[in-house]
């Protein structure tokens, strides 16, 4: 019996690690600030390539009509490695996905979402899987994903 529950309890610990540790899958989080509400806005992960945003259709959109403030947003885990910025938008053809034509409302926060398929890949300190990074002072977050706040660019 006491064998049986060690068991469950390491299975269950396992399991619930899977979104960070086995799948190379994460989410991020942080606070939506000085939005109108109800204006068609949606939250999009974008490609960022010399200085332009990059759109992918393949990753899901996130709509929050209301901007209730905080927001969290799952990472796919089937992108290419890279840097990625998370950016509010405006739906203008209501698809479902950022388009080139659509417009972006929210300015660079600073931070860079970086995909590394391993270790210390373009900047030092990154892990393998989702990582956050500082732009300005270089600082790496790669378990925790939080602190991704996004303005309104006004």
């Amino acid at each position: 019996m006491k064998k049986a529950l060690t068991l469950a309890v390491l299975g269950t610990a396992l399991l619930s690690s899977c979104s960070v540790i086995g799948t190379r899958s994460a989410a991020v989080s942080g606070q939506l600030r000085g939005f109108d509400s109800d204006q068609n806005l949606r939250l999009a992960l974008v490609g960022f390539n010399n200085n332009q945003y990059v759109a992918d259709g393949r990753q899901a959109q996130v709509l929050d009509k209301l901007l209730t403030g905080g927001y969290t947003f799952t990472l796919p885990r089937d992108v290419q490695s890279g840097v990625y910025r998370l950016i509010v938008f405006r739906d203008a053809n209501n698809n479902n996905a950022y388009d080139s034509g659509d417009a972006v409302l929210s300015r660079h926060n600073g931070k860079s979402l970086i995909y590394a398929p391993r270790d210390n890949y373009v900047y030092s300190g990154v892990k393998y899987g989702w990582n956050v990074r500082n732009d300005s002072t270089g600082e790496i977050q790669t378990t925790v994903l939080n602190n991704y706040d996004i303005d309104a660019a006004r």
